[in-house]
C-alpha cells in the first residue's frame, strides 16, 4: 500500500525500501502464524510461488526494529529511532542489502492491527475508521486484504524501488493491477473491481499522499470502455489535491465545531457532488466532478446507512 523509503543509509546497505509488513525477531515462529489455518498464514504460504518472500506481523514499532536488527543489522542504518519513529499504517515492503549482499529474501510487513486475525477490517482502518468499523464489500474483507497484500509483491520487484512521485504513482497504480490479475475471477471480477476502485478512489480523495492518488488510473485501467481516457498521472494528481482542498473547506463551511465530524464531511462530499451535476461547481477541471461523484458513489457503497442519514442537502 504505501511506499516506505529509508534515505538515511550508509555505505553498506544500498537499498530501497518499499511498502512492508513485520514481526520481531523473537516472534518469528508466529508471525508464520499462530494459527494454522489464519488468513495470514495461507497468504504466507500463498506468496512462495511469487519467489522467496517473506511475511511478518509485528506489534509495534519495536517489534519492527527487532526484524530489521535481524535482517539488516541496525549498524548499518544511520539513527534507526529517527528514520522508523513514524511507521506506515498499512503494508509495506522492504527490501535491500547487507554487507553488499542482497537480503535473504523480499519482506512484506503488516501492522497487527490491521490483520484478520485483529478482527479488524483493514479497509475500515485504512479509512481511518470515518465510515465505520464495518463495511459493506461487494466481495469481502478477506479478499480485499489479500488484494492489498498481493499490491505489495508487486513491490518485491527491482523496478518497484521508488522515485519521484509520477513514478512512484505509476509503481502504485501498477501493484494494484497486479493484485488484481492474481486474485480475479469470472465470478468476482466486477465486485472486485468496484471494492478497490471505491477504497482507491475514497483514499486519493481524502487522505493518500501524492504517489498514491491512483483512483481514476485504476477506475479507467479496469473499465474495457475507459482505458483510452487514463489521465495524465501529474494531472490526476492535481485533481486529487484540489477536490481534497475544496472537499476541506465545504466540510469547514457546514461544521458545529472546529474540526469536521465524518458526517459533515460525508455532508459536504454530496453537496459537492450536487453541485457537480448541476453544473456549478467551481473547477474547469472534469477530473475534479468525476472524483466527487465516484467518492460519493463509494461511500454510499461501503457505508450505506451511514451515507443515507446525512445524503440529503441541507436547505439554503
Amino acid at each position: 500500500m504505501n511506499r516506505f523509503h529509508l534515505s538515511l543509509i550508509t555505505i553498506l546497505m544500498t537499498a530501497s525500501l518499499a511498502c512492508a509488513v513485520t514481526v520481531s525477531a523473537q516472534a518469528q515462529a508466529q508471525a508464520r502464524l499462530t494459527v494454522s489455518d489464519s488468513t495470514t498464514d495461507s497468504i504466507a504460504t500463498e506468496l512462495l510461488q511469487f519467489g522467496d518472500i517473506d511475511l511478518f506481523v509485528f506489534a509495534n514499532r519495536a517489534a519492527f526494529l527487532a526484524r530489521m536488527d535481524e535482517t539488516l543489522g541496525l549498524g548499518n542504518i544511520r539513527d534507526p529511532d529517527a528514520t522508523f519513529a513514524s511507521l506506515p499504517r498499512s503494508p509495506f515492503t522492504v527490501t535491500g542489502r547487507k554487507n553488499g549482499k542482497p537480503i535473504a529474501s523480499c519482506q512484506i510487513f503488516v501492522p497487527a492491527n490491521i490483520t484478520p486475525e485483529s478482527g479488524n477490517e483493514i479497509f475500515a482502518q485504512l479509512m481511518r475508521g470515518w465510515f465505520g468499523p464495518h463495511l459493506s464489500y461487494e466481495t469481502s474483507a478477506g479478499l480485499t486484504y489479500r488484494w492489498l497484500i498481493y499490491h505489495e509483491v508487486r513491490h518485491c520487484k527491482p523496478d518497484h524501488f521508488g522515485d519521484e512521485d509520477v513514478k512512484s504513482h505509476n509503481d502504485e497504480l501498477n501493484a494494484d493491477l497486479f493484485a488484481f490479475d492474481q486474485l480475479a475471477t469470472p465470478e468476482n471480477r466486477a465486485a472486485l473491481a468496484r471494492d478497490i476502485i471505491g477504497f482507491r478512489i475514497i483514499t486519493s480523495a481524502l487522505f493518500a499522499d501524492k504517489s498514491h492518488m491512483t483512483g481514476l488510473s485504476l477506475k479507467h485501467a479496469l473499465d474495457p470502455e475507459g482505458r483510452d481516457q487514463n489521465p495524465d498521472k501529474a494531472e490526476e494528481i492535481a485533481a486529487f489535491v484540489n477536490t481534497r482542498q475544496m472537499i476541506g473547506n465545504q466540510a469547514r463551511a457546514i461544521a458545529a465545531q472546529a474540526t469536521p465530524t465524518s458526517l459533515e464531511l460525508i455532508r459536504a462530499i454530496t453537496e459537492l457532488r450536487e453541485k457537480s451535476e448541476a453544473g456549478t461547481l467551481q473547477s474547469n477541471d472534469p477530473r475534479m466532478g468525476e472524483i466527487l461523484i465516484e467518492l460519493d458513489d463509494a461511500i454510499a457503497r461501503f457505508a450505506p446507512r451511514l451515507h443515507a442519514s446525512v445524503a440529503t442537502r441541507r436547505p439554503n
